[in-house]
């Protein structure tokens, strides 16, 4: 999926109003295999331990999304992924958009959400991994 700038003429605040981009499972899956996006999986963590997790992708439970995220938190960990497309994701697709559009409106400028979460996901055949403790966020 290409990520569509819209006419703001710069202008963060218009950047995060514009719409949150969809990956479908297939796009998503074609970016993983590129390594063009970075994949943020906001589920709980005992969700993640009972179906695993995107190969690579960052755990990060939708309530500590903002400490991540946020410039200013000492937590901050996006710096060394700014040239990619941010791929929320959470079970049905639901909480993934909001914390898309969260992440924007903090300053994330490619943020994106995965169109039916994980169940879409692990419905087309998507890869999966066990869930490290440690990479817990």
């Amino acid at each position: 999926m290409t990520m569509m700038m819209h006419e703001s003429r710069g202008n963060p605040a218009i950047e995060a109003e514009a719409p949150v981009p969809r990956f479908s499972p297939a796009e998503a899956r074609l970016a993983h295999a590129r390594g063009s996006a970075v994949f943020v999986d906001l589920r709980m963590t005992r969700e993640m331990e009972r179906t695993g997790i995107i190969p690579g992708a960052f755990p990060c439970p939708h309530g500590l999304m903002d400490l991540w995220i946020d410039p200013g938190s000492p937590s901050n960990d996006t710096a060394i992924a700014n040239e990619k497309v941010f791929v929320f994701c959470c079970s049905n697709g639901l909480h993934s958009s909001q914390a898309a559009r969260s992440a924007r409106q903090i300053g994330l400028r490619q943020a994106a959400c995965l169109e039916g979460g994980m169940d879409a996901w692990l419905a087309s055949g998507g890869g999966i991994a066990a869930l490290d403790q440690l990479q817990v966020h």
